[in-house]
């Protein structure tokens, strides 16, 4: 399925909403993340994030989940839902952005992350 931008937004999510996979992925995080997110096309999930806040004085945040449904794969929806968190984070006061995941390594390497799997870093710059 081919999407353009505008076909789907990003909303605040309910976690006892989100469909099957993303479900599984959400549930096994340990602690809950305080942000979740979902893109949704009409009314249908079909992707989301789920973001931890700083715990300390440090303004770091973290991405615990990135997800997009297999059917909407390699239409942006992923590049998209991790620049919402990157904006979610900046507004926030945010000046580094975590993602201690694995996969896929070339997808956070190509939006700017830095490092390697299990430890990508986004640097905010300070305006």
């Amino acid at each position: 399925m081919e999407l353009a931008l505008r076909d789907y937004e990003v909303f605040r999510g309910d976690s006892a909403l989100l469909p099957g996979e993303m479900s599984a992925v959400y549930a096994a995080l340990a602690p809950e993340p305080q942000v979740l997110r979902v893109a949704k096309l009409k009314e249908q999930i079909i992707g989301g994030y789920a973001m931890y806040l700083p715990g300390n004085a440090k303004p770091r945040y973290e991405l615990a989940m990135v997800l997009v449904l297999e059917p909407y794969q390699r239409n942006g929806v992923g590049r998209w839902l991790v620049g919402h968190a990157i904006g979610v984070a900046e507004s926030r006061g945010g000046r580094q952005l975590l993602a201690p995941l694995t996969d896929p390594g070339g997808f956070f390497l190509g939006l700017g992350f830095q490092g390697k799997p299990g430890d990508y870093r986004f640097e905010m710059i300070p305006e």
